[in-house]
C-alpha cells in the first residue's frame, strides 16, 4: 500500500457525479461507474495514435461511503445509515485513501477522526452530492411535455410586479412554466441553469441580448399618519423624519436633495435596509421616510398605506432589461415569456 500522507496539498479539488446515487454496494466496486472532476492522477492512452487524457476517478460507493463517516464521525453510524458492514465501509475508506494518496481519518483509539484535508474533501464531495440531486430533480422537471423557463429575478421586482402578473400569462400559456431564483449580481449563463434575467442596471452583460424594459421613477413616501397635513411644500420638512435607506443605494438620498436643491442636506442619517421589500415594509410600519420607484409600491398608494411626501419623482440613470444569451434566441418558451413581458411593459408606462 502506497504511503498516505496528511495535508491538503495534493486533495482532488470539486467533483461531479454522474449515474446512481444508490449506497447498496459490494466492498470495492463499479470501476466504470464514474464521478468526474479534477484528479491529481492523470494517464494518457492511446486510442488511434491519439493521446487521450483522462482521470484517474475514485468509486462512487467509496465517495458515498465517506462522505456518510465524515457527517456521522463514525464509520458504525455509516454502515448503520448505508445498511453496510463496518468493515465494508472501513475497506470503501481504505481505498479512496489509497487513492487519493491522503489520509482522510485518523484512528484513535475506537474512534476516528478527519484529518484537515478530510474535513475539506468532506465540504466538497457533500456539496457534489446535493448539486447532483438537485440536477437530478432539474432534469425530471424538464422531461415533460412542458416548456420551462428558469429566469433570475430581483426579489422586490418579482413579488411586488412580476407575480402579481403572472395569472394571466399562464391563463394564456398554460403549457409553460416559469421558475424564479433570486439573483440581485450580474452571473455568468454557462456556469447556471437559467435562461434569462431580469437585471437592473445597464446592458453590459458580454454575450447576452438585452430587451429595455423601463426606467425606475422613484418617489418619496411614508405612512399618512407621520404627514402633518397632505404633502410637504419644502423638501427639508422631510428631515423632520428619519430617512430609510437602501443598503445598495447608499446615496439615494444625498442625490434626492440635491436634486431638490439642498446639496449640503444632512441625508445619510438613518436605518438601512437590504432590500426594496424591506424598505417598504419598514415605511408602512411608520418609520420613517422612503425612496422606492413607484411602480413597487403601487398598490400601497391606491390603499392609503402610503402617501406621497413631496411631489419631486426623479427618474433613474439605470434601468430594468430583460438579459440572456444569444444561443436562446431559439428557446421557445423563452420568445413566448420576452413577447408577454414587453407587452405587459407596455401597459404599465400607459
Amino acid at each position: 500500500m502506497s504511503q498516505l500522507k496528511p495535508g491538503i496539498s495534493s486533495l482532488p479539488a470539486t467533483i461531479l457525479f454522474a449515474g446512481s446515487l444508490s449506497p447498496h454496494r459490494t466492498d470495492v466496486e463499479e470501476s466504470q461507474e464514474t464521478i468526474c472532476g479534477e484528479i491529481k492522477n492523470w494517464h494518457s492512452p492511446q486510442t488511434s495514435g491519439v493521446n487521450i487524457m483522462r482521470p484517474t476517478i475514485p468509486s462512487r460507493s467509496a465517495l458515498i461511503a465517506f462522505e456518510a463517516a465524515a457527517r456521522h464521525q463514525s464509520f458504525t453510524g455509516a454502515a448503520a445509515e448505508l445498511t453496510l458492514t463496518e468493515s465494508a465501509i472501513s475497506r470503501q475508506i481504505a481505498a479512496l485513501e489509497t487513492e487519493l494518496g491522503i489520509k482522510l481519518f485518523n484512528r484513535v483509539k475506537k474512534r476516528v477522526v478527519l484529518t484537515e484535508a478530510g474535513v475539506l474533501y468532506a465540504v466538497q464531495v457533500r456539496k457534489s452530492i446535493e448539486q447532483m440531486e438537485r440536477d437530478m430533480l432539474n432534469i425530471m422537471a424538464h422531461g415533460g411535455t412542458r416548456g420551462i423557463l428558469e429566469l433570475a429575478v430581483l426579489p422586490t421586482l418579482c413579488s411586488q410586479w412580476l407575480i402579481p402578473r403572472l395569472g394571466g400569462f399562464y391563463a394564456q400559456q398554460p403549457d409553460i412554466t416559469i421558475n424564479a431564483s433570486v439573483r440581485s449580481v450580474v452571473f455568468l449563463f454557462k456556469d447556471s441553469l437559467l435562461d434569462a434575467a431580469i437585471h437592473y442596471g445597464q446592458p453590459t452583460w458580454p454575450g447576452t441580448v438585452a430587451d429595455f424594459l423601463f426606467r425606475e421613477k422613484v418617489v418619496a413616501v411614508c405612512k399618512p399618519s407621520l404627514l402633518k397635513s397632505g404633502k410637504y411644500t419644502q423638501a427639508e420638512d422631510l428631515l423632520e423624519h428619519p430617512l430609510l435607506h437602501l443598503t445598495s443605494r447608499p446615496e439615494a438620498w444625498r442625490d434626492w436633495f440635491a436634486h431638490a436643491g439642498l446639496p449640503n442636506a444632512k441625508a445619510m442619517q438613518g436605518s438601512r435596509y437590504e432590500q426594496f421589500s424591506l424598505l417598504i415594509s419598514a415605511a408602512c410600519a411608520g418609520l420613517g421616510v422612503a425612496l422606492i420607484p413607484s411602480f413597487l409600491v403601487s398598490r400601497q398608494l391606491e390603499t392609503n398605506e402610503l402617501a406621497i411626501v413631496f411631489d419631486l419623482p426623479i427618474e433613474s440613470a439605470d434601468a430594468y432589461y430583460l438579459v440572456f444569451p444569444e444561443e436562446n434566441l431559439s428557446n421557445n418558451s423563452l420568445n413566448v415569456f420576452r413577447q408577454w413581458l414587453l407587452e405587459e411593459v407596455r401597459v404599465l408606462q400607459g
